[in-house]
């Protein structure tokens, strides 16, 4: 019935683990909860990569990590297919004639789907923010026309503060609320970690669901404490429905 957006800095900054740690958090709580992951990427490409090779259906594998974890992260009973909609091997489709095949129209009625279906629908973009999704959209368009609050992913490394800033404006800018951020600890032996923390807390107008750390396989583990203000969640999964 409701749904909101999980974007993040960069890629590789934690939004699936991130989404994993939300769909744990709000199940905790006896919201029926899935993850919903419009476009997949592939991991690595080939040292050549042939731009003009189109992908000949949506799904060119189905053993993409980020899918895989959002369907291990919850208790209902979703298929590869149903929390994604397309899968490409290439790990930048949007930059090649891959993107011809994405159909927003089809991206919408999976969606739909979802939130006909559970309580809440975590939807988690690809890469970051103003990311095109094919030639006429970018996710944060799309977002924008669902009307979709946003949760922020934040990989605390050098540099994050100026990527998390700009995207925290640019999400504003959309005319959407930030729901809140959340900071994972993707280098482990980064200094001034609670002073990046203390000034994206005062710098970012909205508040910290949580701290990630840095942990073993977190694709395997249980996250949900780690949101602890989950509260900000459920209050807005509530206002989402009314």
């Amino acid at each position: 019935m409701s749904s909101f957006f999980v974007t993040g800095t960069d890629t590789n900054v934690g939004k699936t683990i991130s989404s994993r740690a939300i769909i744990q958090a709000l199940q905790a709580k006896n919201i029926r909860i899935v993850g919903y992951k419009p476009i997949a990427c592939g991991q690595d490409d080939p040292i050549y990569v042939d731009l003009q090779q189109t992908q000949k259906d949506d799904y060119g594998t189905q053993d993409n990590p980020d899918v895989l974890t959002l369907m291990h992260s919850t208790k209902e009973k979703v298929s590869y297919q149903d929390v994604n909609s397309y899968t490409f091997v290439h790990t930048m489709p949007m930059l090649t004639t891959d993107c011809e095949i994405i159909d927003i129209e089809k991206i919408n009625r999976d969606l739909k789907r979802l939130t006909d279906q559970y309580q809440t629908v975590v939807v988690e973009g690809s890469f970051g923010w103003l990311t095109p999704m094919n030639k006429t959209h970018s996710f944060a368009s799309w977002v924008a026309s669902h009307q979709m609050p946003v949760v922020l992913v934040v990989g605390i490394k050098e540099g994050c503060i100026n990527h998390a800033l700009l995207s925290a404006a640019a999400i504003k800018q959309s005319g959407l609320p930030l729901l809140g951020w959340i900071a994972n600890r993707i280098n482990p032996g980064l200094g001034y970690y609670a002073e990046i923390i203390r000034l994206l807390s005062d710098k970012i107008d909205a508040p910290l669901l949580g701290q990630i750390p840095y942990v073993h396989k977190p694709e395997e583990q249980e996250l949900g404490q780690y949101i602890t203000n989950v509260e900000r969640l459920t209050y807005m999964q509530t206002e989402l429905v009314k």
